[in-house]
């Protein structure tokens, strides 16, 4: 018989502590979109990027693009999905929303 192992979903608690902390800003602050919207434009702008940062940069501007909504905004980031992995495996998208 196979004996299956589960897989244990590894977690930064630091990153965590950080995008939930942005989340909440976020969602109390909803005018602060508009610092996620100049990070794309300021790190689309780098001439030399990861493949995966670029690909977290253009989900992230369709995301914004799509929806006004920053509840929705939010389940997106911290969802379980593709996006929402990628775009919390990149934290400088959400520079200076909060103050830390």
């Amino acid at each position: 018989m196979i004996e299956r192992r589960n897989r244990v979903c590894r977690t930064d608690s630091a990153s965590t502590q950080y995008l939930e902390k942005v989340i909440a800003v976020l969602k109390a602050e909803p005018h602060k979109i508009s610092i996620l919207k100049r990070n794309c434009e300021y790190y689309q702008k780098q001439q030399f990027l990861k493949k995966g940062f670029q690909r977290a940069i253009e989900h992230m501007q369709w995301l914004l693009a799509v929806d006004d909504d920053v509840e929705r905004i939010c389940n997106h980031i911290m969802a379980e999905d593709y996006i929402g992995n990628k775009l919390r495996q990149y934290p400088l998208l959400f520079k200076g929303v909060t103050t830390l």
